[in-house]
Order: structure tokens, then C-alpha cells, then sequence
């Protein structure tokens, strides 16, 4: 009897301490047996928007990108080091998902050697950060605007060596002069349309659709037109297709590279898909465009009046050497979309610099992404999408009535929606 009550006993202490021993090897591989060197990445917000969907899981995105530092580790998981977020090198949050947040959405620790990075790659004055929580809040920035600390624009200037050399806040161009190019200038001459646009977002608050609507009337008494393609026209041709690259080519004197909003370095794909073809892009935007493209190579909207542009449009397109000089920039230069690799490249390699060692904290975040946060009035198109994150706040604030009473959600009257601090 003593003998069965001998072995149960041994058995109950070897299961304890083989429970014991695997929760502490699973802790143990995750903590004082990483891998030297590798920085540990937290996506905090969604992973569906970008850049995070770009950055994949681990450090696969890393490797298959042939990035020249690849230590990087990205993960989802908040318990991937058994619950202790201050174990991460790096936590990542999206501008796009954190203004419905309060304090108890947010990590409840952090440690002295973390950063703490805000990504955002849609315009401030769409998406301004609104939460005073915020500010004193970030270590880093990495988002479209050039001064960030990680700059990751949507467009990237090559040299003929294919160095990159652009874009950045001061640019030296080299000035193009006449094509040289036989077979341009031959696709230059046979062009026989005016203006191409192609959108899809028919919603805006810089009044671009305003200024189109008065350009194309002011081209009416030429018998040219703007031809819209997309959803907030009559034609189609998705910009994936083969075929819409040609009619660009070969049709199209001018393309409308016209962004939704006016915001600092907010500069997007829509000048690529003009400066890998062979139109001139009239621009519309916030930015300064000599940061992106060389001089002479574009027209400015907002540099001139419609019924002015309609002048210069039929002028450029009854001569051929005044217009094929807009063209002189491809002897020296190439453009292209860096977001599904350089940039990824470029975010591995900034987190494993001697800069990013250094303390450091945005105090005025929030009027360091949008100057006029307090004054921006989103605008009746767009009160629907912050009345829907204001009810996802409050539904969450009745369950916690006594936490985060002074979150200051939306202080001040950043968004003038009715949505007040």
C-alpha cells in the first residue's frame, strides 16, 4: 500500500515539474535565448492597411525582399513573449486606426529602451490625429512626409546608374533638354487627345473634381475634352491593364495627377502613373513638386487658373517642341512605386541605426502631422466615418464608465463634426 502511495506521489511531482519545466523553456526560448541582433517588431494597430500588410509576418517579407538587413521580426501576437509588450524592440502603430483609441487600448507598459513608431501613409489633412494622448507619445515617425525619421514615399527617383537620388527636401536636377529619342519623339508627334484622368475616388476636400468641371469647360471651345476613366467617369480601363499603359502612350498629351487632399510631401502614385508613361502631368496637391520631379517637367494647377491651363493645354499640343521638351527629364531619370520593397528595405535598416538608440519624443505630435489640427473641418462627406469611430469609442467607454475619463478622444476642435475633448 505504502509502495502504490510512494508512486503516486512521485508521479505528482514529476507531472508538476514537467509542467513547470515546459512553461519555463517556452518563456525561456522567447526571452534569454533570442537570436543576438534581432529586433523585435509589435504591429499594435491592424495589420490590413500600409504599409503593415507590406511587412508580413517574421522576417519573411525581409528575406524574399533581399534586403541587405534582414534581422527584423514582425509579429502580431502580444503575447509572444508570454504577455510582456515591453519586450519588443519596436511597436508599429497605423495613423489610420489609432484616433478611436483610449488609454486602456494602448500598451499599459513601457520600456526605457523601446520605440514607439506611427505610421501613416494617407495625408494628414484626411486622417489628423486627434487624441491628445498622443502627443509626447511617439519615439519615431515613418510615413510619406520627408522629414520623417524613416521617410517611406510612394515615389522613388532613380539615376541612369539606378542610384537612388530622390525624392528629397533639397534636389539637385540635372536640366533636360530636347528628346533625343526617336522612337519618343515619334509617339510624341502622333499623340491625339488632350487630357486623361483616371480615378477612383470621387470624394474629396481640396476641390479637385471643382477645378476639372472648370478646366473642362474652359476646353470646351477648343473641341478638346477630359476623358475620366474610372468610377467617377464614363470610361473604364483598370490601370493593371496592359492597354490603359498604351492608350497613355499613345493618345493622351496630359494626365491629371491630382491628389485628394492638400498635405505636405502627400505625393502618391498618381504622378508615377504619368511618369512612367509618356504624358505630361498637370498636378494638383500640397506639395512641393521640386522635391519630386524635375523642373520643366510638369504643369501646377494651382499655379494657374483653369480657363489659363485650357490656353497652355492647346498651346503645348499645336507644338511639338514645346511640348516634347517636357520629356528632356528621361535622359537622366526614372520613377517608380517603392512601397512593396525599397521602402520595407528601408524600415529594417533604419531600426538597426545608432539614431534610433537615442531618446527621443514628439511633445506637439499631433501639430507636427497636421499644423492646423485643431482648425481642420473635415467636412460634411466626411463626418460619417468619425460619428462611426465617436460611437465605437463611447460603446467602449459604457463598458469601462470609470476608465480614461480624460482620454480626450478628438480635444479641442480638431474635426469640426461635433466631436469635442
Amino acid at each position: 500500500m505504502q509502495s502504490i502511495r510512494f508512486f503516486l506521489l512521485i508521479t505528482c511531482i514529476s507531472l508538476t515539474f514537467s509542467v513547470i519545466w515546459i512553461q519555463y523553456a517556452e518563456v525561456y526560448r522567447k526571452t534569454d535565448k533570442l537570436p543576438s541582433g534581432v529586433k523585435y517588431i509589435l504591429l499594435w494597430t491592424q495589420y490590413d492597411f500600409a504599409p503593415f500588410y507590406y511587412f508580413g509576418n517574421g522576417q519573411k517579407a525581409f528575406v524574399d525582399k533581399n534586403c541587405s538587413v534582414i534581422n527584423c521580426y514582425v509579429t502580431t501576437d502580444r503575447d509572444y513573449f508570454n504577455g510582456d509588450t515591453t519586450k519588443f524592440d519596436f511597436i508599429f502603430f497605423n495613423g489610420r486606426n489609432i484616433n478611436p483609441l483610449t488609454k486602456s487600448d494602448l500598451p499599459l507598459n513601457r520600456s526605457t529602451h523601446q520605440k514607439y513608431i506611427y505610421f501613416n501613409m494617407e495625408s494628414a489633412d484626411n486622417i489628423p490625429v486627434c487624441n491628445k494622448i498622443y502627443d509626447d507619445f511617439f519615439n519615431v515617425t515613418a510615413t510619406y512626409r520627408l522629414d520623417s525619421d524613416i521617410p517611406i514615399p510612394y515615389v522613388q527617383v532613380k539615376n541612369t546608374h539606378g542610384k537612388v537620388v530622390g525624392p528629397n527636401i533639397e534636389m539637385d536636377w540635372i536640366l533636360g533638354g530636347a528628346v533625343t529619342d526617336e522612337e519618343l519623339a515619334m509617339r510624341l508627334k502622333n499623340k491625339t487627345k488632350a487630357v486623361a484622368w483616371f480615378v477612383s475616388n470621387c470624394k474629396s476636400r481640396n476641390n479637385r473634381r471643382e477645378y476639372v468641371n472648370s478646366l473642362q469647360k474652359a476646353l470646351d471651345p477648343y473641341g478638346l475634352s477630359i476623358d475620366i476613366y474610372g468610377k467617377c467617369g464614363p470610361l473604364t480601363c483598370p490601370r493593371k491593364q496592359k492597354n490603359c499603359s498604351t492608350i497613355l502612350d499613345r493618345d493622351y498629351f496630359f494626365y491629371l495627377s491630382f491628389e485628394n487632399s492638400f498635405s505636405e510631401d502627400y505625393v502618391t502614385e498618381k504622378l508615377i502613373t504619368a511618369m512612367q508613361h509618356d504624358v505630361v502631368p498637370i498636378v494638383y496637391g500640397g506639395a512641393d513638386y521640386s522635391r519630386f520631379l524635375p523642373p520643366g517637367s510638369y504643369i501646377n494647377a494651382r499655379d494657374t487658373t483653369p480657363n489659363e491651363l485650357a490656353v497652355t493645354i492647346v498651346e503645348l499640343m499645336k507644338s511639338y517642341q514645346k511640348y516634347s521638351r517636357f520629356f528632356g527629364w528621361k535622359s537622366y531619370y526614372t520613377f517608380r512605386d517603392p512601397s512593396n520593397n525599397d521602402n520595407v528595405c528601408a524600415v529594417c535598416e533604419a531600426l538597426n541605426e545608432e539614431s534610433m538608440e537615442k531618446p527621443k519624443y514628439y511633445k506637439q505630435f499631433r501639430s507636427w502631422w497636421l499644423p492646423n489640427f485643431e482648425q481642420v473641418d473635415l467636412g460634411k462627406k466626411y463626418v460619417s466615418v468619425f460619428l462611426d469611430l465617436k460611437k465605437a469609442v463611447e460603446a467602449r467607454e459604457e463598458r469601462h464608465k470609470n476608465r480614461d475619463r480624460d482620454s480626450g478622444l478628438y480635444p479641442d476642435s480638431c474635426a469640426k463634426i461635433g466631436i469635442d475633448g
